[in-house]
């Protein structure tokens, strides 16, 4: 099943004909693993199902269950610490540290828009739906500064997904800002 790099290239002459490798691969596809609308979905970036069960979108609305108060541009948002930290590892560093910020059980956001932060909160948002290029930006800002990695996929393949020459330059920008891996190859 392997060969040794050294196998290979003291056999040259048979295993490398005209200098050329040929590989033979068997592949197999677990039916259930996808659904028919991943099957049908048009190749793009990468995006990883979430692991959380439920709708924690519902936990923002609805604030329920939530011991921490989080105001962006005066407009509160109530929310579980414990959402907030498996979430992210900077609001993680917020609340587990011996801060202000965490023993009042409130933080301030200055940087963001309300409805960005509603955005990036909720990393089940449909971010592909949004159409404006500079709501698409924020929120992979957002979502790039607060370390949401499945949103930040998210954002990437809503950028990939609406490709001209008009955005071409602003996307490769973007990608380079934000470090999108997938985006930018």
């Amino acid at each position: 099943m392997f060969i040794l790099q050294d196998f290979l290239l003291c056999n040259v002459h048979w295993l490398l004909p005209d200098d050329k490798l040929t590989l033979f691969c068997k592949e197999g596809v677990v039916q259930d693993f996808f659904s028919s609308s991943e099957l049908n979905r048009k190749p793009g970036i990468q995006v990883s199902r979430c692991t959380l069960v439920g709708d924690p979108g519902e936990l923002w609305e609805n604030s329920r269950f939530t011991d921490c108060s989080l105001v962006v541009a005066g407009k509160e948002f109530w929310a579980p610490k414990a959402i907030l930290a498996a979430h992210s590892p900077v609001f993680r560093a917020v609340v587990e540290h011996d801060m202000e910020e965490s023993r009042r059980n409130h933080v301030e956001i200055h940087d963001l828009e309300p409805q960005v932060f509603k955005a990036m909160m909720d990393s089940f948002t449909p971010v592909r739906h949004q159409t404006s290029t500079a709501w698409q930006d924020a929120v992979l800002a957002a979502a790039d500064k607060y370390s949401l990695e499945h949103l930040k996929v998210m954002c990437e393949d809503a950028l990939f997904r609406d490709p001209s020459v008009e955005n071409a330059g602003h996307t490769v920008f973007l990608a380079d800002l934000h470090s999108t891996g997938q985006l930018k190859a």
